[in-house]
Parts: structure tokens; C-alpha cells; sequence
């Protein structure tokens, strides 16, 4: 968990105390303040070794990063908040990025002088929450060799500062309500899992809109 520093605008480490739900970021916002603070942001991650090429170098490309340890580029997406086109806009993305030519890549940054022409490059998608459709998209995606991860950020306040949290998708059905959030940014600990309740009978779902 991260504390956003309102006069630097950078990710630094929280003060201990109470925390309340805050709305997520806004896009630019959250990719001004990854931008400013990649190390830390990378490290909330799990992604310690990707080293930061550029900010928009491309068309449709939020940020762009490199793994000098696996060779691969690596596009980072970010959203505010949940849209519709966050996956198709990411996977246009990548598209496009891996026509690109060695010379193209090299005109991008000199570092992508090792990278592989044609080589699909891995996506991380970052956003305040994701459509169950993306998610469930982008996991069919990762089992069918597209390396892709999705991640969503968390906003909480204490007193007159905002902490942010990086919490990586799907959840495996930990429970989701404010208090379990707030526990688990304290003190680093998943919640209980959640009672399993049974499957209400078939005749009382609702059907989806346009059923």
C-alpha cells in the first residue's frame, strides 16, 4: 500500500491509522502518478524487474516498460474507472506494437534494440475495477498463450492524505465489502472467506437484459 503524496505527486509509503473508502483515481491522474513513481508502483505490482521506457509513445499505448531479464516489452494500460473498451483497447494495443519493425522499435527507445520483431508483447491492464466479462475475457485470453494481467487500485483516506493499494484479478472469491478492503490494507491479511450459500433454484434468477 502506497501513500500519494499531494505536493510531489509520488507513490510513498502510508502512516499507520484509520482509513475511509475514497473514489479511485481518474486515468490521467493514475498515469501521471505511475509515471512519477514506477519503482514503487512496480514493486505494489509484483513486477519489480520491468524498467520504464516512456509515457504515451505510442497511439493507444499508456505506458511502456521492458523486462531486460525475459527480453519483452511490456504495455501498461490504465483506466479510471470501469469501461467497456479497457480490454479491446489494450489488445489493439499490443496489435499494433508487435508489427512494429526492429528499426520502429529501436526509434522507440534504444532498449527495444533487444527486443524480438513480431513478438507479442505482455499486457497489464490497471484500473479503479474491471466489467466480470473483461475479467472473464482476459483469463480465456491467458490460457490461450496471450500473457496478460489484470490489476485494480484502491483508494483509501486518512485524515487530509490518500493511500493507494494494488490488488491483482480476480480475487478468487475473497469477499469484497468495505470493512474486508480496509482489513486487508492494514495489515496485509486476506479476509475470511465468505459462508458458501447455496445456489438459489433456477426459477428464481432473473434473466439477463435482452434474454
Amino acid at each position: 500500500m502506497l501513500r500519494i503524496d499531494e505536493t510531489s505527486k509520488t507513490l510513498v509509503a502510508p502512516q499507520a491509522g484509520g482509513l475511509v473508502t475514497e473514489a479511485s483515481p481518474d486515468r490521467e491522474e493514475l498515469l501521471a502518478l505511475m509515471a512519477a513513481s514506477w519503482e514503487a508502483f512496480a514493486h505494489e505490482l509484483g513486477l519489480p524487474t520491468l524498467r520504464l521506457l516512456a509515457t504515451e509513445p505510442l497511439p493507444g499505448v499508456d505506458l511502456l516498460a521492458f523486462d531486460e531479464q525475459a527480453g519483452r516489452a511490456v504495455l501498461v494500460q490504465v483506466t479510471g474507472e470501469t469501461v467497456e473498451w479497457q480490454l479491446i483497447r489494450s489488445l489493439h494495443a499490443a496489435a499494433a506494437f508487435a508489427a512494429m519493425d526492429a528499426a520502429q522499435l529501436a526509434g522507440v527507445h534504444e532498449l527495444l534494440e533487444a527486443a524480438v520483431p513480431g513478438d507479442s508483447p505482455q499486457v497489464v491492464l490497471v484500473a479503479g475495477a474491471f466489467e466480470p466479462r473483461a475479467l472473464a475475457t482476459a483469463g480465456w485470453l491467458s490460457r490461450h498463450g496471450v500473457e496478460i494481467s489484470t490489476f485494480t487500485v484502491s483508494v483509501m483516506r486518512f485524515g487530509t492524505e490518500r493511500l493507494l493499494s494494488v490488488r491483482r484479478e480476480p480475487r478468487d472469491g475473497q469477499a469484497q465489502d468495505a470493512a474486508a478492503e480496509v482489513q486487508w490494507m492494514l495489515t496485509g491479511e486476506a479476509p475470511a472467506s465468505a459462508p458458501i450459500v447455496p445456489p438459489a433454484p433456477a426459477g428464481a434468477s432473473t434473466p439477463p437484459p435482452g434474454a
